[in-house]
């Protein structure tokens, strides 16, 4: 095992990271420990999706997604979005996936 020496100032300087990391996890969780009932923004479902405003969008335009539009602003019921990680999202990836493992089985078979 080797053994690492650091001086008290690194040694601060390490532990007030960890605590900024800490602090942005639980704040983090917080925005997304949403009540069904809550209505959120665009901002906020792109970030909880991880996808970008052009996604967003063609999650509107066709439909798979629900949104009520108030004062030209698009808003998302937590709960729609919540059905829509649990149900569309994963099963379009577990699809691709299999869609890919079963291309390159096929490939790797001619070869």
């Amino acid at each position: 095992m080797e053994t690492i020496i650091i001086n008290t100032e690194e040694w601060k300087d390490l532990v007030q990271k960890i605590d900024r990391i800490t602090r942005f996890i639980e704040q983090y969780a917080e925005q997304f420990s949403l009540d069904n009932n809550t209505w959120l923004n665009e901002t906020q479902v792109c970030d909880y999706l991880r996808i970008s405003l052009k996604t967003l969008q063609r999650l509107r335009k066709s439909g798979e997604i629900k949104f009520s539009t108030i004062a030209k602003k698009h808003h998302y019921k937590a709960e729609d979005i919540k059905w829509l990680m649990e149900n569309k999202l994963a099963k379009n990836n577990r699809e691709l996936i299999e869609n890919f493992k079963s291309f390159h089985k096929e490939r790797f078979r001619k070869c």
